[in-house]
């Protein structure tokens, strides 16, 4: 036998395809649409199989160092290795229109 929750379940999902209202679906099928009402509210924060969560393996594998960043502002192409002084930097790209 099917448990109560079960077959309200059901009930609300039929109710949900149908497109009619609560108290139509209710009467057609002899229960209170109050009480369809509730079922549905308990039922929407249940999860779904689809909604829960599935773990993974993840392995965190270390990326090359990037050799250099390129910058480009208008037809200025600048490459930025690691050490740059970006107070140099910064007046470079003002000075080439792109702070603005």
């Amino acid at each position: 036998m099917r448990s109560n929750r079960e077959t309200w379940k059901t009930r609300v999902k039929a109710w949900r395809a149908s497109g009619k209202t609560a108290p139509e679906f209710a009467a057609e099928h002899g229960f209170e649409a109050s009480t369809l009402r509730w079922w549905a509210s308990q039922l929407r924060h249940e999860p779904t199989a689809s909604a829960r969560v599935q773990l993974a393996r993840v392995e965190v594998v270390a990326a090359p160092a990037a050799s250099a960043l390129v910058v480009e502002v208008g037809a200025a192409r600048i490459e930025v290795r690691d050490g740059f002084d970006r107070a140099l930097l910064r007046d470079v790209v003002s000075a080439l229109g792109g702070a603005r």
